[in-house]
């Protein structure tokens, strides 16, 4: 188990580290994992191939028990793994995968996501740009309920690979799906510690100058199948969260404004959704639509109780969604 002053440790060994000096950087790909053991199989199943032919280092940041952990690791000879808390969350078992990481670019995953066979490859051969963090694009493998396709366009829509490209700001990019390079990853550890999601580290990176790009040929897909009720409540929670935490970063946000106009919410998100990810689906996203509306209404009556409670330096972190 990672004890806060390991964690500490290990972050500052992350710091100490400077990229190496080859004709070719280095590679580490950091698998989050506090789901079932089924899913993280499938992940490392389309991982371990890629990584071993390009030499990547492969991690996983496994929440449980040591003797569960070690069994994992026998099972698996060349991956890595480090043993989290029981209830660690996603950001923190992002921060202590990225704190035991060697390579000079760091790519991020989680166990409920499957990658595309050259994903490493055309995610970290975007990374060798000026870019400082490089996400790719998030698909759906799971193609035959309804409600899975909800939770995808719920989550994931505004992260499709065949997206349009944003004309000026900052890219969206997912955690899910995500490289950093070695020069920010500090900052990034630091933060994913204290259980920040993706979207306050890229916005911290951006106000200090750091460039995001969109690789869109590094795709993959989430594997996870949901329950309406149990994803109701996980979007429920992070809206919240992603209210009260706004508040903070946003100090001079129009905390009753954001409030006033959250009933607005669910029709936008949806059509934002639309306009992202279904213009190649149509026909999928519809049979999807009463469910996803349900998804990203769920969401912002979480975001309206996040404005109408305030900002909040320590939110407590959204429980996973039941498979």
């Amino acid at each position: 188990m990672s004890s806060p002053s390991r964690l500490d440790n290990e972050i500052a060994s992350a710091v100490r580290r400077g990229p190496r000096r080859g004709n070719a950087p280095t590679v580490s790909v950091v698998v989050a994992s506090n789901r079932d053991k089924a899913l993280l199989h499938a992940c490392l199943g389309s991982l371990l191939a890629q990584c071993q032919r390009l030499n990547a280092e492969l991690l996983v940041a496994r929440a449980g028990t040591p003797a569960d952990v070690a069994t994992l690791a026998k099972t698996y000879a060349s991956v890595r793994f480090v043993t989290a808390a029981a209830d660690a969350s996603i950001p923190q078992l992002r921060a202590i995968g990225m704190a035991q990481a060697s390579g000079d670019v760091v790519a991020l995953t989680e166990d409920h996501c499957i990658a595309d066979a050259n994903w490493v490859e055309a995610l970290t051969h975007s990374a060798h740009s000026d870019a400082d963090v490089v996400g790719g694009g998030m698909d759906n493998a799971r193609r035959t309920r309804a409600v899975d396709w909800a939770a995808y366009f719920a989550e994931y829509g505004f992260f499709a690979p065949d997206r349009p490209e944003r004309t000026g700001g900052t890219p969206l990019l997912t955690g899910a799906n995500i490289a950093y390079k070695r020069h920010v990853i500090a900052d990034v550890i630091c933060w994913a510690k204290e259980g920040e999601w993706e979207n306050v580290a890229h916005s911290r990176l951006v106000a200090r100058g750091s460039m995001l790009r969109f690789a869109r040929t590094a795709a993959i897909y989430q594997n996870q199948t949901y329950s309406l009720t149990a994803f109701c409540a996980d979007r429920y929670h992070h809206g919240r969260d992603f209210a009260r935490k706004r508040l903070v970063e946003e100090p001079g946000a129009r905390r009753w404004l954001l409030l006033a106009v959250s009933p607005l919410l669910p029709p936008l998100l949806t059509w934002r959704v639309a306009r992202a990810s279904a213009r190649t689906r149509w026909r999928t996203f519809l049979r999807a639509l009463p469910a996803t509306f349900v998804f990203l209404t769920a969401w912002s009556v979480g975001e309206a109780v996040g404005y109408l409670r305030g900002p909040s330096q320590g939110a407590p972190p959204a429980p996973p969604a039941d498979e």
